[in-house]
């Protein structure tokens, strides 16, 4: 991958070049990339963007690296929301999700917000680059969002600290804490969020969300406590791990 986009060559195109003698300043800069490698730092890090939906994001050590899991959530908020008027890609990172959604979806007037100026930095740097017009905020979850909005789409921390063991080590020394971390076995964040939800979304709105595969179970158990008007859906991921909840009121 490393080597693929540094020489701007399509997987094709890398297979075809197999055998060229690279340049030497290429070959410089690719035994630099290798050793970064071997320090673990992710490779879309080191050649500064990631691939999401067919588009490549810019992503610095401020944002999450878009997972292709995260694809499907993003295409099930497609989907069913093509006649909404207003969106919100609640905690955006590099923007991956609300530009995208503001692609798929040009009737939708897209609300970016992080609570991260830094994040929010390389989401309007994705947006401009894309040529996308969108809005942005800096707020602590719905803190600084007095608005409502049709849909709500989510991907909110939700490791539990105490799954750093068996964490990936790249994930672990590189990627936003911010971003990855919740108390209360992961589930602080949603805590949070579903207490402000209601009063975010207009009549009939609908809340998309991510979370991880061990964590259906108590999920119901918070939607069921705190949002017993909402009708629930959970999903799976192509992997077929639970994956995603939407949430309809």
């Amino acid at each position: 991958y490393v080597l693929m986009t540094r020489a701007d060559f399509t997987p094709s195109q890398l297979i075809l070049h197999r055998q060229d003698l690279m340049p030497e300043t290429r070959w410089q800069q690719f035994q630099q990339d290798v050793e970064r490698l071997r320090q673990f730092e992710p490779a879309q890090y080191i050649v500064g963007v990631a691939p999401f939906f067919g588009e490549l994001f810019k992503v610095t050590p401020a944002v999450l690296i878009p997972r292709f899991e995260t694809e499907e959530l993003v295409a099930w908020v497609a989907e069913e929301q093509r006649t909404a008027q207003t969106g919100l890609d609640l905690g955006t990172g590099s923007g991956a999700i609300g530009l995208t959604l503001a692609r798929k979806l040009p009737q939708t007037t897209m609300t970016l917000s992080d609570v991260s100026p830094e994040a929010l930095a390389v989401a309007k740097q994705n947006a401009k680059k894309q040529q996308v017009a969108v809005q942005f905020t800096v707020s602590d979850l719905f803190a600084a969002l007095p608005a409502r909005y049709d849909f709500v789409v989510t991907n909110l921390p939700y490791i539990a600290p105490e799954e750093t063991p068996v964490m990936d080590q790249s994930t672990l020394r590189y990627e936003p804490k911010l971003a990855l971390f919740a108390g209360h076995h992961g589930l602080a964040v949603f805590e949070q969020f579903v207490a402000a939800l209601p009063q975010h979304l207009t009549a009939g709105g609908v809340a998309y969300l991510e979370f991880g595969y061990r964590q259906e179970p108590a999920l119901r158990e918070l939607f069921a406590k705190q949002l017993p008007q909402a009708q629930v859906t959970f999903r799976r991921d192509m992997a077929d791990h639970p994956r995603m909840a939407k949430l309809q009121f």
